[in-house]
């Protein structure tokens, strides 16, 4: 019942009930909650309470590496705060000279976690951290760095932070050979785009392990706006993957009909072009299951043969 309303006062930021439960607790770091692994600091931290923070660390100095205790995923508390964007708690634990490139589950660090969000805060957070030295170049089991966690989320400011503490950030590749700009393009991120390219050009048409571009990325994602803006930027149309795919069979693979009648409106994609096994736009569709594809494929072969005769 003790640890319960420890728990609950650290949850709540309430520093009165924490200050009348100090004298019946030697060693808060072993009061945990049961799912997560959480200790009062965890909750503390991620919800923002810095005094509950502070009381924890200068009130029990008998007890030694308090801010670096984990959880059930080897979490520490930084990588709480720094997640949820508390900016006076993530500078205390700097301050506190907490490991800013703590793993969790030898993943992801505070830096990383700190990218997935955007806006002020966020902003705060991932200064704080880059100013304490955190690693840029680490990368979580994926292979993907705090710069392409930043670029999917989209938040401009702090890509450009990134950038300025490291730029060839930009460079870095996933497992799988994605660049950030396949990052970007893949989950529609325009003014991502558009820096990454001004920064890069050679991002645009760099294939990933399997031959996608991050114009066949924008495809996949069945983005119509981000594929124009790649081709307005210099992609290429006429690229193809590793299986011979070009982004007409991709369209038509993924059912996205207004991308299909884009390429073919625009003449930029011969329909009956062959992938690998002979395999055309309409056959990918007709695997696929996608009966629009295929009803608007076979009507525009229809009609470029009636016109060829």
């Amino acid at each position: 019942m003790l640890n319960k309303e420890f728990l609950r006062a650290a949850q709540k930021g309430d520093l009165a009930k924490f200050i009348e439960l100090k004298n019946n607790i030697n060693d808060w770091s072993i009061i945990r909650h049961g799912p997560s692994g959480d200790s009062p600091l965890h909750i503390a931290a991620r919800e923002g309470h810095l005094e509950i923070v502070r009381f924890l660390c200068e009130n029990w100095m008998e007890q030694k590496c308090t801010i670096e205790v984990v959880n059930l995923e080897m979490k520490t508390p930084l990588h709480e705060a720094a997640q949820f964007s508390r900016t006076t708690v993530v500078d205390y634990f700097v301050e506190k000279g907490a490991n800013v490139n703590a793993l969790k589950r030898a993943d992801w660090t505070p830096l990383m976690l700190a990218t997935t969000k955007t806006g002020v805060d966020a902003y705060h957070c991932v200064r704080a951290l880059l100013n304490a030295n955190a690693n840029l170049s680490i990368k979580n089991k994926d292979g993907w760095t705090a710069f392409h966690v930043a670029c999917r989320s989209a938040d401009i400011d702090i890509v450009n932070l990134l950038l300025k503490y490291s730029s060839k950030c930009i460079e870095a590749r996933s497992n799988n050979g994605r660049n950030a700009l396949h990052i970007a393009a893949f989950h529609g991120c325009e003014n991502i785009i558009e820096l990454l390219v001004s920064r890069d050009g050679d991002l645009l048409n760099a294939p990933d392990s399997s031959g996608s571009t991050s114009l066949h990325e924008s495809i996949k994602s069945k983005n119509l706006n981000v594929m124009k803006l790649l081709i307005k930027l210099g992609a290429d149309i006429n690229a193809i993957d590793d299986v011979r795919q070009n982004i007409l069979h991709i369209a038509a693979a993924v059912g996205n009909i207004d991308i299909v009648q884009y390429i073919l409106e625009c003449n930029m994609i011969d329909v009956q072009s062959e992938a690998l096994f002979h395999i055309t736009p309409l056959v990918a569709a007709q695997r696929n299951a996608q009966y629009d594809i295929v009803e608007l494929l076979l009507k525009y072969s229809s009609d470029n043969k009636r016109e060829d005769v």
